[in-house]
C-alpha cells in the first residue's frame, strides 16, 4: 500500500487542497495533521471521519471528499458546506442528511448592499429596496426597485447593473427608457418574446416594457377602483404580482380588491378569474366571486391552466383552476412555520411566487425569512434556504440568511433568483 498527500487534485472530476484532519487526542482533527488518502490496487481508501470528525476540520477547501461513518453515512463534498452525494442534501449539526436535510444548494449574493441608486458591479450597485424580480431565460435579470422608481437589469454572468426604464421620479409617462415614469414598481414577468410587465401599483397600472428598446407604454388600468374592461377603462387598486401564462394573457394579484384578475395582452380586456374585488379580505375556497383572498401578492403559472397565489395575509398558497375558477387551498393554515403537506405545512405571510417548470413552487417566505419549496401535485412543503433568522449571510440553504425575502424567480435550470428587500440585494440559490 502506498499513501500520498491530497493538494489539488481528487480523482473522478473533485478538486481539493490538503487537510488537516488526522484525528487528535480530543477526537477533533490535529491541527498539525495532514489529510492523507490511502490507494491501494483496489483504489482510493477515503478519510473515514464520524460527523463531528468531519464538522471538526479548520476551514475546509471547496473540493474536500470524505467518508464519513455515522448518523447518514456516505460520502461528503465539501463545497462552501457539505453535501452528501447519494442525495445532495446538507447534513444537519448532527451529520444527518436524510429526507429531514436540506437541499443541497448554495446562497451567494449577485448585486447590491446598502439601499441607494448606482449602477455598477455587484456589491457596487445600489437598489432601494428591490421588491420584484423576473428572468428572460437568456442571461439577464429584471428588478423592480420599489424606491427608486426603476426597472433594472444585471446580466447575471457579471453581476453589472444597469437602468432598463425610469426617470426615478414618481410619476405615470409612457416613454423611452428613463423618459418613462413609474410610482412603486412591484411585480415583474416576461413573456419570452422581448417583453417585461410591470404591475405599477401607485399608478393602479400594469406596463409594458420592449426589453429591446426600453420603450414603455400602459397595458391597462388608469383610475383607482375595480372594474373590469379594455385597457384604460379597466380599473385597479394596487395590482401588485403579475405572472404571464406563455399563451397571451397576464394574470394580476390585485391586494386592493382581493381579486385575481385575467388580461389578454393583444387587446388589453380585463376581467376577474376568482375573488370578491372587496376592500375586505377574507379565506374562503370555492369558485369564481364567491372564493376569497385576502392581499394576494404573488402568482404564478404552470402549463396544465393552473394559476397559484401566494394569499399574504391567509398565509396559505391557493391554487385556481383557469378553465372553472375553482379555488382551492394548496398548502398553509394558520401563521407560522412548520413544513410539511398540505395543511400540515405554516408560512408567515408569504408574498413572492414563481413556478419552476418542473412541479414544484419557490415561495418567498417573507416573515419566516426563508425561501421554501411545494410540490404542486401533492402540497408537499420543504424549506429550501434559509436559516429564519434575518441577515446578510451567504452560504448553503441550511446557513444562508435573508432579511425580508420578497419575490423569487426561476430559471429553467433551477437556479432561483431573490429580491432580498430589507437586504438591499439580490440573491442567488444554485
Amino acid at each position: 500500500m502506498r499513501s500520498f498527500v491530497l493538494f489539488a487534485a481528487l480523482l473522478l472530476p473533485l478538486a481539493a487542497q490538503a487537510q488537516g484532519v488526522t484525528i487528535g487526542a480530543a477526537g477533533a482533527p490535529a491541527a498539525s495533521a495532514a489529510l492523507e488518502i490511502k490507494s491501494t490496487t483496489g483504489g482510493l481508501l477515503l478519510p473515514r471521519l464520524t460527523a463531528a470528525q468531519r464538522e471538526a476540520i479548520p476551514s475546509p477547501t471547496n473540493g474536500l471528499l470524505v467518508f464519513q461513518t455515522d448518523s447518514t453515512p456516505g460520502l461528503y463534498y465539501y463545497i462552501g458546506g457539505w453535501l452528501n452525494l447519494s442525495n445532495g442534501l446538507a447534513p444537519d449539526a448532527n451529520g444527518n442528511a436524510g429526507t429531514s436535510g436540506s437541499p443541497g444548494v448554495r446562497v451567494s449574493t449577485l448585486a447590491g448592499s446598502t439601499a441607494g441608486y448606482a449602477d455598477g458591479t455587484g456589491a457596487a450597485a445600489q437598489f432601494n429596496p428591490p421588491v420584484g424580480v423576473a428572468c428572460d431565460g437568456s442571461g439577464n435579470l429584471f428588478v423592480s426597485d420599489y424606491g427608486n422608481r426603476r426597472i433594472r437589469k444585471i446580466v447575471v454572468a457579471t453581476g453589472a447593473v444597469s437602468t432598463l426604464a425610469g426617470s426615478g421620479t414618481a410619476g405615470n409617462a409612457d416613454g423611452i427608457g428613463t423618459a418613462a415614469q413609474f410610482n412603486t414598481p412591484n411585480g415583474l414577468a416576461y413573456d419570452g418574446n422581448g417583453n417585461l410587465f410591470v404591475a405599477d401599483p401607485g399608478n393602479n397600472l400594469i406596463r409594458q416594457i420592449v426589453v429591446a428598446t426600453g420603450v414603455v407604454t400602459t397595458l391597462a388600468g388608469g383610475a383607482f377602483g375595480y372594474a373590469d374592461g379594455t385597457g384604460t377603462n379597466a380599473q385597479f387598486r394596487n395590482p401588485t404580482g403579475v405572472a404571464y401564462d406563455g399563451s397571451g394573457t397576464l394574470y394580476v394579484a390585485e391586494q386592493g380588491s382581493n381579486a385575481i384578475r385575467r388580461l389578454v395582452v393583444a387587446t388589453g380586456v380585463v376581467s376577474t378569474l376568482a375573488g370578491t374585488g372587496s376592500f375586505m379580505g377574507g379565506y374562503a375556497d370555492g369558485t369564481g366571486a364567491a372564493a376569497q383572498f385576502n392581499q394576494p401578492a404573488g402568482v404564478a403559472c404552470d402549463a396544465s391552466g393552473n394559476v397559484f397565489v401566494a394569499d399574504v395575509s391567509n398565509s396559505r398558497i391557493r391554487k385556481i383552476v383557469v378553465a372553472t375558477g375553482v379555488v382551492s387551498t394548496l398548502a398553509g393554515s394558520a401563521q407560522g412555520f412548520a413544513n410539511g403537506t398540505g395543511t400540515a405545512a405554516s408560512f408567515n405571510f408569504p408574498t413572492g411566487l414563481a413556478y419552476d417548470g418542473r412541479g414544484n413552487l419557490l415561495v418567498a417566505d417573507r416573515g419566516n425569512a426563508r425561501i421554501r419549496k411545494v410540490v404542486a401535485a401533492t402540497g408537499a412543503v420543504s424549506t429550501l434556504a434559509g436559516t429564519g433568522t434575518a441577515g446578510t449571510a451567504d452560504g448553503t440553504g441550511a446557513t444562508a440568511q435573508f432579511s425580508n425575502p420578497i419575490s423569487v424567480a426561476c430559471e429553467a435550470n433551477g437556479t432561483v433568483y431573490v429580491a432580498d428587500q430589507l437586504n438591499n440585494r439580490i440573491r442567488v440559490i444554485k
